[in-house]
């Protein structure tokens, strides 16, 4: 087919290929549903609740749990309402609730504030718990519970992705339990690569009456190891402090806009391929087509965190291999 031919062919087709849903992104886990959540509707009736939400999403996105309190995000939560795109009654007497994710991340900008995108590391949990009475044991993925649920809604409210060990991989429960309880979680590090995981996440809970724990938690990941005491939702907040702390950035709250020329594109699918790649990146807003050359496509992105962000990205992808450009420009080579 003739370039002028497949240039007619890609400008019909690619804003429905920049706006796929679903993408795979190059590294992390995507968490779906940032500026969605689902809260009970206080006495102050719905009003209340959209300002709940609002502070909710506002914690996951910047990865601060103070979030909602900040003075450069007052305005914001106080007229909440203004934000939602939809809502709608769910089980239990609680609100679902949808925000405008630009108008959001505009205002976590315009305050300075860090953002967390939503490809977000992948904690495994090894949790042992003592619920007195001799009774005594590790949470698995097989594993329903109070204890499971109150790690999995805290991790819902940090968007933070987690694993469970599993008896059905080979896990020896009682052996891992011991492991976890002994304090020195050492042992159970190596067990992260085995799940995909980016980190892990090692709590001892011991019961204080009425179905609560304190627990000592230990995390291993993020570029090193940390303790902390506390509840059965402390360990997740714990974790997802210390990954964003790494992840979150001032620039990732920006969008920049970078020409990007995609090298090595010989036909429509590769076309459709490379710009399902691009169009992928955790850093990657929108994605516009500018011209076609003989063997490149140029594109015109907008990106969060600007160059350095959308290369560092691509690179740990590997289809898109960033090769020398223009100042100011990303080039990359596309990788069949």
């Amino acid at each position: 087919m003739a370039w002028k031919a497949i240039l007619e062919h890609l400008v019909l087709v690619v804003a429905a290929v920049a706006s796929f849903a679903t993408v795979t992104p190059a590294v992390g886990v995507p968490v779906g549903n940032l500026y969605e959540v689902s809260v009970d509707v206080p006495a102050g009736g719905d009003a209340a609740a959209f300002r709940a939400g609002i502070g909710d999403v506002l914690v996951k996105v910047t990865g601060r749990r103070d979030a909602a309190g900040l003075p450069g995000l007052a305005a914001l939560v106080n007229d909440a309402g203004r934000y939602v795109t939809s809502y709608r009654r769910a089980p239990g007497g609680r609100l679902a609730i949808a925000y405008d994710a630009d108008a959001i991340e505009s205002a976590v900008a315009a305050a300075g504030l860090p953002f967390w995108g939503e490809d977000r590391p992948l904690t495994l949990v090894w949790l042992a718990v003592d619920r007195g009475g001799g009774q005594r044991g590790l949470i698995t993925a097989e594993a329903p519970g109070a204890e499971k649920r109150a790690v999995e809604a805290a991790a819902g409210q940090r968007g933070l992705p987690l694993a469970w060990p599993s008896s059905a991989g080979g896990e020896d429960p009682k052996r891992r339990f011991e492991q976890a309880w002994s304090g020195d979680p050492a042992s159970l590090a190596e067990t992260a690569s085995r799940y995909g995981a980016d980190g892990i996440l090692v709590g001892r809970a011991r019961p204080t009456g009425g179905g609560q724990y304190t627990v000592d938690w230990t995390f291993i990941g993020a570029g090193g190891r940390s303790e902390a005491r506390g509840n059965l939702a402390e360990g997740v907040h714990h974790a997802a402090d210390r990954y964003a702390s790494r992840y979150a950035s001032r620039e990732a709250a920006h969008l920049i806009a970078v020409d990007v020329t995609v090298t090595g594109i010989a036909t429509a699918a590769q076309y459709a391929e490379a710009t399902r790649l691009l169009a992928g990146l955790s850093v990657v807003k929108e994605v516009t087509l500018r011209a076609v050359t003989q063997d490149a496509v140029v594109f015109h992105v907008s990106t969060r965190g600007g160059l350095a962000s959308l290369q560092r990205e691509a690179a740990a992808g590997g289809r898109l291999r960033p090769v020398a450009g223009e100042q100011g420009s990303a080039v990359f080579a596309y990788q069949p």
